[in-house]
């Protein structure tokens, strides 16, 4: 083959293929458009901003506003987005299923009537896009099948499509008004409600909130679990729209209950809520102040709101701030105040012995988790739950900018056989709650329940003998100078000279639960006379021999055994930890109890 065919043949596949590429390409494209079964093929839902739907007896009209959609006829109202876009969806993806063309109908005069496009019921549904009408004609049922006709407006043909697509066609407004009760333009941070004689209002600062009116911590959780309630309240029935609606047959003219939602000064939404309809107690008549719109709410929605202002406080005793306290007043059978100096709380004035600043702090995580229980809203006479005077009085403070500040205010009182009273002076003053009794008897009410619970602290191998007496026997083991443990004259048994070792050890840095009682004048009534159980332990520090005591009574309410030991030459009552005692019951009984 010789150059001058070679050069003939690439001319004629570049001829080829630019006919194919340039004109039969196109051609195919333009020939398969054609051959689509769209109705709206050029249609693009996102960018559609109206529509209207004309059915016999009523227009509808929505139209866009940025990324939501309004009512616009036959009235103003926000509408329901979702169904909205699923028409749209549906629109521009709407095929025929069967067509029937123009020049198929040239010979049938009556087309509107047969196809049903002149009939009251027809329907006509316009889409506006960026200036351009789209706009279908429905008639009626084809005879066989679950089909419709519709026909495009300035489109000769008649097209059949699927009858389910009319579902997504409103029958009335109602249907494309948007159910969500309360649409909020701004966060929420104020809450004013009143329901009969019930007032209070809700500040959201600081990232909590906070009751104003009466002033009171308020339960955020529960606050929070409401709101969302209420913000995802939806209408049960659009009652009416008429502005000159009998607002009193609603129970609307004067509201059982108005509740405010505002941003600062700024009102979001003020809610009445009227009364329920005749024989449908389920529901309340609602409707937002400024509005001609009268609804029908669920009435277990609202409830909460309608309830006391009781029912929103926190009702735990104290909220400590994250900065701690610094200051504890004790007012009582004894008067004293406690101080932290760092980490380190210290008893004020002439108390001198050492403070338990564990005790402290455990004291005031227990106080944070005391939950009352609110008896009465408003008191007026005190004195009818032993709170005027109070039994008891704890003042919590925090350092402020000048001087310590007060967090809380306590008033503990009784006068009601196992029922104790407690009331916040610096909070709801006008309340007054309950408390379990065994969270008032934890409470210190002298310094010396504050004193370091720590009895001693030694080494196991620092004792040098270990004396128990019980019921009348005495058992005693001695250590020799080679660290060897016996049974001095006149005790017998078996010793395991690890597990002594160990129980010791643990015994060495023995706490006490409680502090019970100092110098105790009448013993008996913690069962030490009876019980006769005594320990000593010699101790060697520095070359001394130091005697160790501790005295077993009974057992208290708590299962702890009460113990008596001397410390500073005052015999101090405890309540010796049980788990400790079970530990170490090898060398603190001779018989088990």
């Amino acid at each position: 083959m010789n150059s001058k065919t070679t050069w003939t043949y690439l001319a004629i596949a570049a001829a080829l293929f630019a006919f194919i590429f340039f004109v039969e390409h196109p051609l195919r494209e333009k020939l398969n458009a054609s051959r689509t079964t769209k109705i709206f093929p050029g249609f693009i839902s996102a960018s559609a901003n109206r529509i209207e739907v004309r059915r016999a007896g009523e227009d509808i009209r929505v139209e866009r506003t940025h990324d939501s959609w309004v009512l616009t006829k036959p009235l103003s109202y926000r509408a329901a987005t979702a169904p909205i876009q699923t028409l749209l969806h549906e629109l521009a993806e709407l095929n025929w299923q069967a067509q029937i063309t123009a020049a198929e109908l040239k010979d049938r005069p009556n087309v509107q009537e047969e196809f049903g496009f002149a009939s009251p019921a027809a329907t006509l549904l316009t889409v506006q896009q960026s200036g351009l009408n789209f706009n279908l004609l429905i008639g009626t049922n084809t005879p066989v099948g679950e089909q419709v006709y519709v026909q495009v407006v300035g489109r000769a043909g008649v097209y059949v499509i699927d009858s389910e697509f009319l579902k997504l066609l409103p029958r009335s407004a109602n249907e494309w008004r948007d159910q969500t009760l309360l649409r909020f333009s701004a966060p929420i941070n104020t809450i004013k409600t009143r329901s009969g004689s019930k007032v209070f209002t809700l500040l959201h600062t600081n990232g909590s909130w906070r009751m104003t009116t009466p002033p009171a911590r308020a339960d955020n959780a529960k606050l929070e679990e409401l709101l969302k309630k209420t913000a995802a309240l939806q209408v049960a029935k659009f009652e009416t729209d008429d502005p000159k609606a009998d607002l009193e047959s609603f129970g609307l003219q004067t509201p059982e209950m108005e509740l405010v939602f505002a941003f600062d000064t700024n009102i979001l939404a003020t809610l009445l809520v009227g009364k329920s309809p005749t024989n449908e107690p389920s529901v309340v008549f609602a409707k937002i102040q400024n509005q001609n719109h009268i609804f029908r709410v669920a009435a277990d929605a609202l409830s909460d709101w309608r309830r006391s202002h009781t029912n929103f406080v926190d009702r735990h005793l104290v909220n400590l701030p994250p900065t701690g306290m610094t200051q504890i007043d004790v007012r009582g059978e004894n008067t004293f105040s406690l101080q932290r100096d760092n980490s380190v709380w210290k008893m004020a004035g002439t108390n001198n012995f050492p403070v338990d600043s564990d005790l402290v702090r455990e004291i005031l995580v227990s106080l944070g988790k005391i939950e009352v229980n609110i008896e009465k809203d408003v008191v007026a006479d005190f004195t009818a739950y032993g709170l005027a005077p109070p039994a008891l009085e704890y003042t919590l403070k925090t350092a402020g900018a000048l001087s310590n500040s007060v967090v809380a205010l306590i008033h503990f009182g009784t006068n009601q056989p196992g029922k104790f009273f407690v009331r916040r002076l610096d909070e709801y003053s006008d309340t007054v709650s309950s408390i379990q009794p065994e969270q008032y008897h934890l409470l210190p009410q002298a310094p010396w329940q504050f004193r370091d619970r720590r009895i001693w602290s030694f080494a196991s191998n620092e004792v040098m003998s270990v004396t128990v007496q019980q019921k009348g026997k005495e058992r005693k083991l001695i250590r020799n100078a080679a660290g060897h443990w016996s049974f001095a004259p006149g005790s017998q048994g078996s010793i395991n000279t690890f597990t002594l070792d160990e129980a010791l050890y643990r015994l060495g840095d023995l706490k006490a639960v409680f502090w019970v009682s100092p110098d105790e004048k009448n013993p008996e009534r913690f069962g030490f006379k009876g019980a006769d159980h005594r320990i000593w332990l010699e101790v060697k520090r520095d070359g001394k021999i130091e005697t160790l005591s501790l005295e077993f009574g009974d057992y208290s309410e708590f299962g702890t055994r009460y113990t008596a030991t001397m410390s500073n030459g005052a015999r101090m009552i405890f309540e010796f930890p049980w788990p400790l005692f079970f530990e170490v019951e090898n060398i603190l009984t001779i018989e088990s109890k």
